[in-house]
């Protein structure tokens, strides 16, 4: 039982209560709203994972380097808002379902801003399609995705620095198939070999980004693992 003014501990969830996990990326933050299911000494909190395309999202094996977490939920002894910062995510398996054990020694009142880091790109190099505000639309060819903007190679030579262009691709990732639309600001304008190099910021994010972001980390990190492998047992 906790006592007045003695501040919330991870351990005194209750099940049932409804969470949010925050997921900072360099600048850019992610809101999951989940649902704790249980609590223990030893993993902290578990909760409902996020679940995309039946694939439950693993934070802990591919992801960006400068992937940060933050639990935040309502005291419910006080109503007041509360965070703890900073805290572990990892994949937990009980009885066959797989969950997210949260863990944290340290609590806060406010949310903290996340230290700028560079943006995790991940190579994309596909084909897409731009469409513009007047509803102009044009064949592109999709380089690279982070958090923060896209980056494409388009011969339209009618595209200039600050409009807003919804990029189009389809992509699989750890065995999911994504079909992204990403509203950007085009801040960025080169003249290319192939065309005019272009990049933009996106102005509109939801967690389908950030499954994406994750799960192409996920195959970079096996594809790493299997050249590994090839190099070192082709050498025998």
């Amino acid at each position: 039982m906790k006592g007045k003014g003695e501040l919330m501990k991870l351990e005194q969830l209750a099940a049932g209560q409804i969470v949010t996990l925050e997921v900072l990326i360099g600048g850019s933050s992610f809101e999951i709203k989940t649902e704790v299911v249980g609590t223990n000494s030893g993993t902290g909190v578990l909760v409902k994972p996020y679940i995309y395309n039946d694939t439950v999202v693993d934070f802990t094996y591919g992801a960006p380097e400068s992937m940060s977490f933050a639990l935040h939920c309502i005291d419910p002894n006080t109503n007041g808002r509360v965070v703890w910062r900073n805290v572990a995510v990892n994949v937990v398996n009980f009885k066959g379902v797989d969950y997210y054990a949260i863990d944290s020694s340290t609590f806060g009142t406010i949310a903290v801003s996340s230290e700028r880091r560079g943006d995790t790109r991940v190579v994309v190099h596909t084909p897409g399609s731009a469409c513009m505000e007047d509803g102009r639309r044009f064949s592109v060819s999709v380089i690279d995705v982070s958090d923060a903007g896209v980056s494409f190679i388009s011969t339209e030579h009618r595209v200039t620095i600050g409009d807003v262009v919804e990029i189009n691709f389809a992509d699989n990732a750890c065995n999911s198939d994504f079909s992204l639309a990403i509203k950007i600001k085009i801040v960025r304008a080169e003249v290319e070999k192939g065309g005019i190099l272009l990049a933009g910021k996106i102005l509109e994010k939801d967690n389908k980004l950030l499954a994406y972001l994750c799960f192409k980390g996920m195959d970079g990190q096996s594809a790493k693992a299997s050249k590994i492998i090839r190099d070192v047992y082709g050498k025998r």
